[in-house]
């Protein structure tokens, strides 16, 4: 019986936040940073 309190206690404390993934405003250099790092990322992999 404890264990089901405590979860139900933890989950009305976590907090629901909308994401967003829009990058528009980061500058677009940054934005290139991310895609150079992904592509060496790929091609480290292979």
């Amino acid at each position: 019986m404890e264990n089901q309190q405590t979860s139900s206690n933890v989950e009305s404390l976590v907090k629901v936040v909308a994401f967003d993934y829009s990058n528009e405003s980061l500058p677009r250099d940054f934005d290139i940073r991310i895609e150079v790092a992904e592509q060496r990322e790929v091609l480290e992999q292979s």
